[in-house]
């Protein structure tokens, strides 16, 4: 039995698990992170990492490393029959970049070791002991997860706090008994990511549609190239009869030569029943899986332990109650559900096979492209620069109206949405020089009235970890966020908590008192 040195236990050492104890270690939580495979993956699995994604990783110091080792992705470009039919073209500010996940794991596994972290390789979680399933975090409470190392010792550690990142076949999802609910496609993928003779473009991803199914053409660093195709019903899958799905469907004069990861899979969209059970957190795979359509499986899964990360730390450290531990699940589980819908549209659209269907796809594709809709709408959609978490409460809004119409636009910068990134920057709120733990409150009182200062002065001295700024009036301007008077409260992790109007200091009040424990620093 042994306790004592660490407060969060991370089951899972994938991209997911990293991230999560790098996040915890930063922000002064002791973390123990294990994985049950002796060695780290050499397969590259997962490649994009969209603009959202890089910031949370520019944050934690890993940014540029990330833009040095990976290659922008500017383009999508869709085919019918090699006929082209729609292309969605991206801005720097909007684009993903391509990186193996074996890549971004090393990334990772760099930061945590100059955190004073290691993940602990060769250990599997046997059970988990003392599970509190009424949800209530007392006080001193703990989760005891029964581990099994390699050499066969079985360990029983106590801890207050455990994520389960292991994967789509989670052991911490099934010690918890939480469903894994969804659908399974009916077609099996083959992937093979290989050097090619030929030429294409190295900023693109093509996708080349036929009745017959679609292959999907993905670069990669070191000029390696993803071919991924629907299996052809009643084959099997191997260089050659990926090679003929290229020379029958795909982009002419290319040759396989030499293929550095062959593999066939099938496709789930699945999410689990719940995020969360007393003191045990899911997130990445363990907690949904989704078709691999626009890149955004493991984005999600970061985003994931990006959210819970400075939660947990808030609440170990006693700067936050408890029950802000109870936003997790809402938000992580709002926001992959809107994924698993628009990759599911995506993969349908891609895989409709009936002469009818391809003809509504093909014109709807030729419409979006025509009215720029899909650049204008969709690109900042998939780039995670939309991403809000809607607003659970009445008083993280402003009382009046207009700001609440106002919200509803896409990218407008109220309560749930991330803080415009390049104001954020410009005010010290992002960035990896920023305090990861501070809660940052915006100021723009009412010309001419001190007595509003004043007020808003005796409302935040009980927080006095609060950090108030008062930016210029140009500062923020031009991002879409409210100019009239009155106050922004921005989170750890950058998403506005709440938005009010000079009126509104009540709201505020209220908020704080939700967010934060009064007294300390």
């Amino acid at each position: 039995m042994t306790d004592g040195d660490a407060d969060v236990l991370v089951v899972g050492g994938g991209p997911t698990g990293l991230l999560a104890a790098c996040e915890l270690l930063r922000r002064g939580v002791r973390v123990r992170i294990v994985d049950r495979a002796a060695e780290p993956a050499r397969v590259p699995k997962a490649l994009s990492l969209w603009p959202r994604v890089r910031d949370i990783l520019t944050d934690l110091g890993v940014g540029e490393e990330i833009r040095r080792a990976s290659i922008p992705v500017r383009a999508f470009r869709y085919f019918s029959d090699r006929r082209p039919v729609a292309s969605l073209t991206f801005t720097d500010d909007l684009a993903a970049r391509q990186l193996p996940q074996y890549e971004t794991e090393r990334i990772l596994t760099e930061r945590l070791h100059s955190l004073g972290g290691k993940v602990e390789r060769g250990v599997r979680l046997l059970c988990l002991d003392d599970v509190d399933f009424s949800g209530r975090i007392e006080p001193g409470g703990t989760v005891t997860a029964v581990l099994e190392h390699g050499d066969g010792a079985v360990e029983r550690f106590a801890v207050p706090f455990v994520v389960g990142a292991d994967g789509a076949g989670s052991a911490v999802r099934g010690q918890l008994g939480i469903g894994f609910e969804g659908t399974t496609y009916e077609m099996a993928f083959a992937l093979v990511d290989t050097h090619i003779e030929g030429r294409l473009p190295p900023d693109e991803i093509a996708y080349y549609q036929t009745t017959g199914g679609t292959l999907v053409v993905v670069p990669q660093p070191a000029g390696v190239f993803r071919f991924l195709s629907v299996m052809p019903e009643g084959g099997t899958m191997s260089r050659e009869a990926m090679q003929e799905i290229i020379d029958t469907r795909g982009p002419r004069g290319v040759r396989i030569t030499e293929p550095v990861w062959e593999t066939v899979f099938r496709v789930h969209a699945r999410r689990a029943t719940g995020f969360r059970r007393g003191r045990v957190f899911l997130a990445g795979d363990s907690a949904h899986v989704h078709s691999p359509a626009g890149g955004q499986g493991m984005n999600n899964g970061l985003q994931d332990a990006h959210n819970l990360a400075w939660k947990l730390a808030a609440v170990l450290q006693g700067r936050s109650p408890a029950s802000l531990l109870d936003s997790y699940g809402t938000e992580r589980a709002e926001a992959t559900r809107r994924i698993v819908r628009d990759t599911d549209l995506h993969t349908r659209a891609l895989t409709a096979r009936t002469p009818g269907r391809v003809r509504v796809r093909d014109t709807a594709f030729r419409l979006l492209d025509r009215s720029g809709a899909a650049a204008r709408l969709y690109a900042p959609v998939m780039a995670g620069r939309r991403l809000a978490y809607a607003p659970e409460r009445d008083t993280q809004q402003p009382a009046g109206r207009s700001c609440r119409i106002r919200g509803r636009i896409p990218g407008a910068a109220g309560p749930g949405a991330v803080f415009p990134r390049d104001a954020a920057l410009a005010l010290g709120t992002a960035g990896p020089d920023a305090d990861p733990t501070a809660w940052t409150l915006l100021l723009r009182p009412p010309v001419g009235d001190g007595r509003w200062l004043t007020e808003t002065g005796h409302i935040v001295a009980r927080w006095p970890q609060l950090r108030v700024l008062h930016p210029a009036s140009g500062a923020v301007g031009g991002h879409g966020v409210c100019g009239r008077p009155g106050y922004h409260l921005i989170r750890p992790d950058g998403h506005i908590a709440a938005h009010g109007h000079a009126a509104d200091l009540d709201r505020l009040e209220t908020e704080l008192a939700l967010a934060l424990t009064p007294g300390v620093r």
